[in-house]
């Protein structure tokens, strides 16, 4: 199986005429129709949605407090216009779901046996939805807090085509089994933002250790890291470093002076600090 973008989601440089007109050559089925949104979300003074045959193919949103225009696509269109960004405009992602869809005969067992393992392994947050116990229709599973860079998705693919055709003839081509495995990444920094516009569906999926570790049980996919989060706790703790050895520099010297040695120092700074964590356990006990 092949991964693609199931949402792309990007800060665009161009102007909003020209991206407009660029979307409606990707309309996949009947002819292209914007329509003026009500609200434009996060602060934008305007937005457009651009509609085919088969329903929405992207949002544009731009002016108020931003400086750029932003686009955002899902579903099937999210491949194409993720395509058409790529080779068209410079822009930074803000968000991008990387998807694998899997048809085999208990797929979804298979993948959320594989993703629960790691997650026991590496002590990631773990989440369900939908009817795990009777039906077995609907379900889901997460990997990753809500509001993390990286969040998985597992979930049966099948069910949701089903319902969502259930008035339609195409509900009779959805497979017995189909369960989709998707990574939703949302880029912190900059730099994250521009490198994540140049990855593959794949790539992005290296964003975690715990998905490189994934995907090389899933599928034996040796995937290249990639930093999507800020790394904003090793600077705050280099700064807090910095800033003791010159408050107490002095102080630790002396230390050393009277113990004989730094080793001796660590020693007596590891005793202390155990000595100070039972005292306030015991003050909080009675």
């Amino acid at each position: 199986m092949s991964a693609r973008f199931d949402w792309y989601q990007a800060t665009v440089s161009g102007e909003v005429p020209s991206i407009m007109a660029a979307l409606s050559d990707i309309a996949p089925t009947g002819a292209p129709r914007w329509e003026d949104m009500q609200r434009a979300p996060h602060g934008y003074a305007f937005g457009r949605r651009l509609n085919d045959g088969d329903g929405q193919v992207a949002m544009v949103w731009w002016g108020g407090t931003h400086e750029l225009p932003h686009v955002v696509s899902s579903g099937e269109t999210a491949q194409p216009v993720s395509e058409l960004l790529r080779t068209r405009f410079p822009h930074r992602v803000t968000r991008a779901d990387a998807c694998i869809d899997y048809a085999d005969p208990g797929a979804y067992d298979r993948l959320q046996d594989l993703a629960l393992d790691v997650a026991r392994e590496r002590k990631i947050k773990v989440g369900t939805a939908g009817d795990h116990l009777i039906t077995k229709e609907g379900r889901t599973v997460y990997l990753g807090a809500p509001s993390s860079h990286t969040r998985l998705r597992i979930y049966d693919k099948a069910a949701e085509l089903r319902h969502k055709f259930r008035n339609d003839i195409r509900h009779l081509t959805v497979p017995d089994n189909l369960a989709r495995l998707e990574f939703q990444v949302r880029p912190q920094t900059i730099d994250a933002k521009y490198h994540a516009a140049r990855l593959s569906p794949i790539e992005l999926m290296g964003s975690t250790a715990w998905g490189r570790e994934l995907m090389k049980r899933v599928g034996d996919m040796d995937i290249e890291p990639f930093a999507a989060g800020k790394v904003w706790r090793q600077a705050d703790d280099d700064r807090a470093y910095a800033a003791f050895l010159a408050q107490y520099g002095g102080l630790l010297s002396r230390i050393k002076g009277d113990l004989g040695s730094w080793a001796c120092v660590g020693e007596q700074i590891g005793h202390d600090l155990s000595e100070l964590t039972a005292s306030k356990m015991r003050r909080r006990r009675g």
